[in-house]
């Protein structure tokens, strides 16, 4: 192995006694043996750490927390420790197939603009067994979703963070995760990653195993959840989507938190403002800095009105939401109108020099020829 290995496997384990020894043992089975695996154990306090130690490979670096951190700061903790190229996410209770990463950095050698390549995924139950619901769910999330486009991150995150590989320098180059962030940091570090130039791809295989459990954290708290993705929203979607003129997409991100199930569960004043701030778009920092803003109603005290009155133009059957959803329908028409005859545009382009070049100087002359001597030869040809 290299000194700066290819690869940097990061295992984030909190009390996953039961399952970290097969998910260490399924990277140590990969076809691509350039790697280190950089553990982070969050004070677990049953035997996960014994597991990690009993394991006899010095590719294995365990660094365990002096205090529960919770999962994002122990991610952050193991990207500044990692020195591999590529940072491969796996949590402790999943395992991967022994292909993966080789199927993933042929991919990666195809195309070298990729910066985050992830893979199809099967489910799995806490004993190992296939999942009972596992046909519906990966019907569900194993479709061939354009991840480098806006709409498709629109209140959604069809990319399995355990099945990811990323390359380091763009991780670097983006940032780390959020730590006050419980149940979407992943959502909203790939919409930064989008907002900031990385492109994605996803193989099209189940390489990728994901064990469904009672201690899985992102829908224990739906509201919770909205929240943190609509925080992810306006700081990196919304600003993507006007930079790339798609007024569509804002109203389609304005329509999902306004019409979100878990929308009521919040404050009146608090959910007017959340709506507020989306269509506003007021300074703020980090997600603590987010939260403050939304609970403070004398903080610009004008988004509650904003947001109250935007709520109005959400239900389906008023005449005035009915014109704003033609205007914008009207407005998504021309920007595809506008970006196809760009595109044929470019292509006309590139066909007048390719034949330019190919008829060369004799063409060039025969085109200077009068059209007059040409219907003369012409006619005498043809008699």
């Amino acid at each position: 192995m290299s000194k700066a290995p290819l690869l940097s496997y990061i295992v984030l384990s909190y009390n996953y006694e039961r399952y970290i020894g097969k998910t260490l043992q399924s990277i140590l089975d990969q076809t691509v043996q350039d790697f280190e695996i950089v553990v982070v154990d969050d004070r677990s306090s049953d035997g996960s750490v014994a597991v990690v130690s009993a394991i006899a490979d010095p590719r294995i670096r365990l660094f365990i927390n002096e205090k529960n951190l919770g999962g994002a700061a122990s991610y952050n903790r193991a990207v500044q420790e990692a020195r591999g190229e590529w940072l491969v996410n796996l949590d402790a209770d999943d395992w991967i197939d022994p292909r993966k990463a080789e199927i993933q950095l042929r991919l990666a050698s195809e195309d070298p603009r990729l910066d985050v390549i992830g893979t199809y995924v099967a489910f799995h139950d806490e004993n190992d067994a296939r999942h009972a619901s596992a046909r519906a769910l990966e019907e569900i999330v194993n479709q061939p979703h354009d991840l480098n486009l806006v709409d498709t991150w629109i209140g959604a995150n069809h990319l399995c963070r355990s099945s990811t590989m990323v390359r380091a320098s763009a991780h670097r180059r983006i940032g780390l995760d959020d730590p006050a962030m419980v149940r979407a940091p992943d959502y909203e570090l790939w919409t930064r990653a989008l907002q900031q130039g990385c492109r994605f791809a996803v193989v099209p295989q189940r390489l990728t195993f994901i064990r469904l459990h009672a201690r899985g954290v992102t829908h224990a708290d739906p509201t919770g959840t909205l929240l943190e993705m609509s925080y992810a929203t306006l700081r990196n979607l919304v600003p993507l989507a006007e930079a790339r003129a798609l007024l569509p997409s804002i109203n389609r991100m304005v329509a999902w938190v306004g019409r979100h199930p878990s929308l009521s569960a919040l404050p009146p004043i608090q959910a007017h403002r959340l709506v507020g701030m989306l269509m506003q778009s007021p300074s703020m920092g980090d997600f603590p800095h987010f939260k403050a803003l939304l609970a403070d109603p004398t903080a610009h005290p004008e988004l509650a009105a904003v947001g109250q009155r935007t709520l109005t133009f959400m239900g389906p059957s008023t005449e005035a939401y009915q014109l704003v959803e033609k205007l914008l329908n009207d407005i998504k028409a021309y920007i595809e109108a506008r970006e196809y005859f760009r595109t044929q545009s470019e292509n006309w382009e590139r066909q007048y020099r390719a034949l330019d070049a190919a008829i060369g100087p004799l063409g060039r002359r025969l085109a200077a020829i009068p059209r007059r001597a040409w219907s003369r030869l012409v006619r005498s040809l043809t008699k």
